[in-house]
């Protein structure tokens, strides 16, 4: 179509082409024809355009088809000849390699350790293990020590047996352990010009018992219920005829659920009667469950419950036995560089049970116990980094706010100071900060620094937070030379603490350095040679106000290991 209308317009532009050519001819003749014969006209006539035509073009039209399908089977034959293989090797049976022997040494489970100090310091330790064994493990412990200052009664001495141990059954773990404590004080922090006491005037012992038992499941599977109930009994007495009993079972569920998610509940009753000679019985009770959702994943870990308790405390009516608080427990670990920044935070609240026994190792000085005791409540949230850098270096750093309900704080008493009155804050809050760090090198050397300091504030009863130390640090280094011999050495340091002068007036014990040396050297493989020097500083500080500690003293002796 487009070749034919290509030619049809060119002839249309031939002729074109000659006609203006005849009409531009004439207009330039024209005049000389008007002037010859005016009359005279031309005349033009159009007849037709050319119009050309292409010949329709011939088709062909094909129709394919298929051949006739073959439906006729070939036979096809086959024909394998026999081939018979004759082999050379004949295999030999199998028959299971006998075992080595256990190439793991042999443990040495069992010791004597017996050494003297400059104090006059007796220091006698045994112990005596089980070993390996699939079925079962116990222990038994001995130890005894005692030293004498160079202050009158300035001498104690303690005394602990531990016997403990764990049977394996196929479906459970069965555990318990029976303790006996002995800790001998003497009420030596007075004025020794002005008081004259005898030996039993200010001797104080104190003896515990310990019975306890538990029980632990064992999953066949990493998705089994957990179950480990655990009941235990204390009786506590001191040397005025006062003693305390105490009963506390626990028992916790855990199951897993999905994959990296658990669910889980503790319940805790702790239950304590205090009995002291002529006076009424006073129970000092803490029930608590905890249910707790946890989600552990790479990275990742929250711990999410919440921790209702009933417990002694003051309403607007005063002291009661039994009040009800709804204390959160949360807890968050993510790890923002792996394994190296780690940002750790957390909201929790707990009780710290103010009893007889637990008052008493806080400070063996305690005068009496209070009538009405309430446990204190402690409320804490917090966050910080932590992680490792490298392969040797640690790290851990918390800031946290904290609140205290109910505190218990000691003072000295109001006639020779000798022993501490248990007064109760009943609210103080602080602000906390601790900081470590630590090197590892395998076991040949081993440091780590550590931190916390308590800036103390708003106490709502008290003037100021009595026998607390705020500021505490430690130094620890172990290093092993040659596989024999082996250092430990610690450097302590604390600032002091308020202790009441009068009714209205305070002072503070001044803080102090307290450094420690240890060694131990290897004879042979069953004889070790030890030493420790305590305080090299000489520095007779006060922990609790009238109390000076011992000046320097080492101690140092033999091990034998069987």
């Amino acid at each position: 179509m487009y070749q034919k209308e290509t030619l049809g317009m060119n002839r249309i532009f031939k002729y074109s082409t000659r006609l203006f050519v005849a009409l531009g001819a004439g207009l330039l003749i024209g005049p000389a024809a008007f002037a010859q014969d005016s009359l005279k006209q031309a005349t033009i006539e159009l007849i037709s355009t050319y119009q050309p035509k292409l010949r329709d073009a011939a088709k062909l039209n094909l129709t394919a088809s298929l051949p006739a399908a073959d439906t006729s089977r070939a036979r096809m034959t086959y024909d394998i000849p026999a081939l018979n293989l004759n082999f050379m090797y004949q295999p030999v049976p199998l028959r299971p390699l006998a075992l080595g022997k256990d190439s793991v040494n042999a443990l040495q489970n069992n010791f004597v350790k017996v050494g003297f100090g400059n104090l006059k310091t007796p220091l006698v330790q045994a112990g005596i293990g089980s070993g390996r064994n699939d079925q079962y493990n116990f222990g038994l412990f001995v130890n005894y020590i005692g030293s004498k200052g160079n202050i009158e009664y300035q001498d104690y001495n303690n005394v602990n047996v531990l016997a403990s141990g764990t049977y394996y059954s196929p479906l459970f773990e069965i555990d318990g352990k029976v303790a006996y404590n002995r800790n001998q004080v003497h009420y030596y922090g007075y004025d020794h010009a002005l008081y004259d006491y005898s030996k039993a005037d200010v001797k104080q012992t104190f003896n515990e018992f310990i019975g306890k038992i538990g029980l632990k499941n064992r999953p066949t599977n990493e998705w089994g219920f957990i179950f480990k109930p655990a009941a235990e009994f204390i009786y506590f007495n001191d040397a005025f005829d006062r003693n305390e009993r105490t009963f506390t079972l626990k028992a916790l569920l855990r199951k897993q659920i999905f994959e990296d998610i658990y669910l889980q509940a503790e319940g805790i009753a702790d239950l304590s009667t205090f009995k002291e000679k002529d006076l009424e019985s006073i129970n000092n009770n803490v029930v608590s469950i905890h249910p707790a959702l946890e989600i552990a994943k790479p990275g990742f870990f929250l711990h999410a419950g919440a921790n209702p308790t009933w417990t002694n405390g003051y309403d607007n009516t005063g002291f009661v036995k039994s009040k009800f608080y709804l204390l959160p427990d949360i807890v968050n670990e993510t790890h923002l560089v792996k394994k190296k920044l780690i940002l750790s935070s957390g909201w929790i609240s707990y009780f710290e049970k103010n009893n007889f026994r637990n008052l008493a190792q806080k400070n063996p000085f305690i005068d009496s116990y209070p009538g009405e005791p309430a446990n204190t409540r402690i409320e804490e949230r917090y966050t910080g980094i932590k992680g490792t850098i490298g392969g040797h270096f640690n790290y851990n750093t918390k800031f946290s706010s904290i609140v205290y309900e109910n505190m218990a704080l000691f003072v000295n008493n109001d006639t020779d100071g000798k022993t501490f009155n248990v007064r109760n804050e009943t609210e103080m809050k602080a602000f906390q900060v601790h900081a470590e760090v630590g090197y590892i090198e395998e076991e040949k050397f081993q440091v780590r620094v550590s931190g916390d300091w308590f800036n103390y504030r708003k106490q709502a009863t008290e003037l100021k937070p009595w026998g607390l130390v705020p500021f505490m640090a430690n130094l620890n280094a172990q290093v092993s030379v040659a596989k024999k011999l082996h250092l430990t050495g610690d450097l302590y340091g604390f600032s002091g603490s308020y202790y009441l002068v009068a009714p209205n007036d305070f002072a503070k014990t001044d803080g102090a350095f307290d450094l420690n040396l240890g060694a131990n050297y290897d004879i042979g493989k069953n004889v070790n040679l030890w030493i420790n020097a305590n305080n090299l500083f000489n520095s007779e500080y006060q922990r609790w106000n009238g109390y000076k500690s011992y000046g320097f003293n080492i101690v140092g002796g033999i091990m034998l290991k069987f």
